[in-house]
């Protein structure tokens, strides 16, 4: 019932941004509440995912059900910049959500971005994508998590 024969959700609008937002909170433990606004850096940040053991801080920028088509970045804030803003926080992990596919371009940015931090702070930077079929499988993974 959540998915086509790619694996991608069929219904997005069923599932929210906020409430996929509180489901990736739940998951990771993470109490605290995120209010949305224009010019926010983030959608989500937390010190609580774990990569092999170990702690790490993570932001997040989740594009919700309301935007169509590929993703691109310049679909991802009101300027194009909410990879740039994103990048800006303290945090090691950076990731992007969509409901659909993610441009190739998105991952250049945000690559490159993270580079920059990389050079910048002099450590290590990491970053991915949660495409549909990421989203999905999460949803699947963890129902009660998105009350479903």
């Amino acid at each position: 019932h959540l998915k086509n024969g790619l694996g991608c959700p069929t219904n997005r609008s069923h599932l929210s941004e906020t409430k996929f937002k509180n489901g990736v909170a739940k998951i990771l433990g993470e109490k605290d509440h995120f209010k949305d606004w224009g010019g926010e850096n983030r959608d989500l940040s937390t010190t609580r995912l774990k990569i092999k053991g170990k702690r790490y801080t993570a932001a997040f920028a989740f594009k919700g059900p309301g935007k169509t088509g590929r993703l691109t970045p310049g679909k991802m804030g009101k300027n194009g910049d909410q990879i740039q803003r994103l990048i800006k926080c303290p945090a090691t992990v950076f990731f992007v959500q969509y409901w659909a596919a993610i441009d190739d371009s998105v991952l250049e940015q945000l690559e490159k971005f993270a580079m920059l931090k990389t050079h910048l702070e002099s450590r290590s930077i990491m970053y991915g994508i949660i495409d549909g079929i990421d989203s999905t499988r999460l949803i699947q993974a963890y129902p009660n998590y998105f009350g479903q």
